[in-house]
C-alpha cells in the first residue's frame, strides 16, 4: 500500500471548491484556485502526541481574496476521535496571487492502542472519517461550512510472504534433523491487553531418533523494538521419519502500540516487523536450543490519506 496525499489537503481542494462554486454562482467569470504544491514535515513528536505538518500552496487566478479563516477537524478511526487537525498561521487565499496554507494534524498517542484492538479484531479493517468545518470570515459575519468525508484502510501485515516455506532449510540437533515443510502466521485472540499471533508450523523429524519439542522461545520486533517476548513449555513428540503440526502462539503487548506508533510515523508509515522463534527439543535425554524461524516483513499504511483520491474530484 503505497502512501497517498494526506486527507487533510482534499478538505483543502473542497474549501476551494466551495469558493469557486460561490463565484460561479456571482461571477461567472472568475475562475476556481488550484492547488500547485504539497509539502509535509514532521512535527513535535512525544510520548503523548504525534504531529504532522503539511504546507499547501494555493493559486487564486482571480483578483479578488478567498476569505478562509481557519480549518478544524476531527478524525476517527473505527469510531476512535485519535486527533484533530487545524490550520497554522494565515489562511486566506490572496487575489492574483499564490498563498501557502498550513495545517497541523495532531494525533493522541494514547488513543492508538485502542485503535490497534478495532483494527485487529476488524480483519485489519479500518473506517476513516474526517468531521468539522471551514471557516470563512464574510465581513459582518463568519460563515461555518461542515465538512464529513469517509475512506478506508487495510492492512495485511502477516502476509503470505512473511513465512514461505521456500528456502526454509533443515536444522540439525545433535544427531537430529528438523526440517520446517510449512508455516504461515495469522492473528488470533486480541484484548485490550494482547493480541496474539499464531504461527503454524508443519515440522518433519528427518533422523531416526524421536524428538521432543520442549519448549520455545519467542521474539517479535517492530522497528527495532520488542513489543513481545517469552518462554512458552510445550510436549509434542516427533517420532523418527515422521510430521508434526504444531500452532505457537506469540503475545504481542498492546501497551507498547503507542510506543510503536511513533517510530511507524517517524519512519514514514513503514515499519519492519520481525519474528524470531528458538525451540527447546530434547534428543537422548538432552535438551538443545536454537533459531528455528527468523523471518521479516515490512508493512505500510497510509492511515488519514484514503479520501484524497475522490476529494479531487471536487477541484
Amino acid at each position: 500500500m503505497k502512501i497517498k496525499i494526506w486527507v487533510v489537503i482534499g478538505i483543502l481542494i473542497v474549501a476551494v471548491a466551495v469558493i469557486a462554486g460561490l463565484f460561479e454562482f456571482e461571477r461567472s467569470e472568475l475562475g476556481k484556485p488550484t492547488v500547485t504544491g504539497i509539502t509535509q514535515d514532521l512535527g513535535e513528536f512525544t510520548a503523548t502526541k504525534s504531529e504532522i505538518l503539511t504546507s499547501v500552496v494555493m493559486k487564486n487566478p482571480n483578483p479578488v481574496p478567498i476569505p478562509l479563516e481557519s480549518i478544524e477537524a476531527d478524525v476517527f478511526m473505527n469510531g476512535i476521535k485519535i486527533g484533530e487537525i487545524s490550520s497554522v498561521g494565515k489562511t486566506e487565499i490572496e487575489a492574483s496571487h499564490e498563498s501557502i496554507l498550513r495545517l497541523s494534524t495532531k494525533i493522541d498517542n494514547h488513543k492508538i492502542q485502542d485503535w490497534w484492538v478495532s483494527h485487529i479484531k476488524n480483519g485489519e479493517r479500518t473506517n476513516v472519517r474526517v468531521r468539522g468545518n471551514l471557516i470563512f470570515d464574510l465581513g459582518l459575519t463568519k460563515h461555518e461550512y461542515p465538512i464529513e468525508f469517509e475512506s478506508s484502510l487495510k492492512t495485511d501485515i502477516l502476509s503470505d510472504s512473511f513465512l514461505a516455506s521456500e528456502g526454509i532449510e533443515g536444522r540439525s540437533a545433535a544427531s537430529a534433523l528438523l526440517t520446517v515443510m510449512d508455516a504461515d502466521s495469522r492473528f488470533g485472540a486480541v484484548t485490550a491487553e494482547e493480541t496474539e499471533i499464531i504461527t503454524t508450523v508443519i515440522l518433519s523429524n528427518e533422523g531416526d531418533i524421536p524428538i521432543l519439542l520442549a519448549g520455545y522461545d519467542y521474539e517479535i520486533v517492530m522497528n527495532g523494538m520488542k513489543l513481545g517476548e517469552g518462554k512458552v513449555a510445550t510436549n509434542d513428540m516427533l517420532a523418527p521419519d515422521s510430521a508434526v503440526t504444531i500452532s505457537l502462539i506469540t503475545p504481542l503487548q498492546n501497551d507498547k502500540i503507542s510506543d510503536w506508533w511513533v517510530s511507524h510515523m517517524k519512519n514514514g508509515e513503514r515499519t519492519e516487523l520481525k519474528l524470531k522463534i528458538q525451540p527447546v527439543v530434547e534428543v537422548k535425554g538432552k535438551r538443545y536450543e536454537y533459531t528455528l524461524i527468523e523471518e521479516e516483513t515490512e508493512f505500510t499504511t497510509s492511515i488519514l490519506s484514503g479520501l484524497s483520491e475522490d476529494l479531487c474530484l471536487f477541484s
